[in-house]
């Protein structure tokens, strides 16, 4: 009898040891895990926000080919300087751009490449044993931008004028292509006349053989025209 109700005494101090009470749990901070519940997920972890990526300026590009103005507002870079900001100038009333107290040099009706023999000219001959020379078209002066036309017919989805300036020139094939031609097109007859003169190109070697030598660059009033594909029936 003894032994049955000692028993049952340590089975009881045994059990409370074992047992902790929700509030002791609480205040341990001792997990309490949920029968059917999954363990929440870990936070994901955490990134530094990327940075914003900037957007071109959307300005036109110059042809280097395009004559200088007054009014242009170009930049002029020295090599042999070592200068990672350019001279940002205008080109003056009198056509000439200012070298930073170095003196100036006409430019109007130049292209860039031309402008920069003049310049890297004129400052080997007064101060430098080498100069070579850069200039960019920043801004054309307003105004001075001359629009062209040329006019493209024949068997293209889009016949009718076509537009283009000095700073945006417009090549034959690239005409041809913004005409929409199809199977039926005969890009490798294509004819264009100038000044009462016609010849003909193959633009169909142009684009697909990549023959960018037989290109032409167009002018104001050339006339293209695209010929229709001959279909022959039955054998010669």
């Amino acid at each position: 009898m003894r032994s049955c109700l000692f028993l049952g005494v340590l089975a009881v101090l045994l059990t409370s040891f074992a047992t902790v009470s929700t509030a002791q749990s609480d205040m341990l901070g001792t997990a309490r895990p949920v029968r059917g519940a999954n363990r929440p997920a870990a936070p994901p972890e955490a990134y530094p926000a990327s940075a914003p990526v900037s957007s071109s300026s959307g300005g036109i590009t110059v042809s280097r080919d395009t004559k200088l103005t007054a009014g242009d507002e170009v930049t002029i870079k020295i090599v042999e300087d070592r200068d990672p900001m350019p001279l940002k100038t205008v080109v003056s009333d009198t056509g000439e751009v200012e070298l930073n107290g170095l003196g100036r040099v006409p430019v109007s009706g130049k292209s860039s490449t031309e402008a920069e023999s003049a310049i890297s000219k004129y400052l080997t001959q007064k101060y430098y044993h080498r100069a070579t020379v850069e200039v960019g078209v920043v801004r054309k002066a307003m105004g001075t931008v001359r629009r062209f036309k040329v006019s493209i017919t024949g068997k293209v989805g889009r016949p009718g004028p076509q537009f283009f300036d000095e700073a945006n020139p417009l090549t034959l094939t690239e005409a041809v292509t913004m005409s929409m031609t199809n199977s039926y097109s005969r890009t490798e007859k294509v004819r264009l006349t100038r000044g009462g003169r016609t010849t003909e190109h193959d633009v169909k070697a142009i684009t697909k053989e990549g023959r960018t030598d037989l290109d032409v660059r167009l002018q104001d009033g050339d006339q293209i025209y695209v010929p229709t594909v001959v279909i022959r029936f039955g054998s010669e």
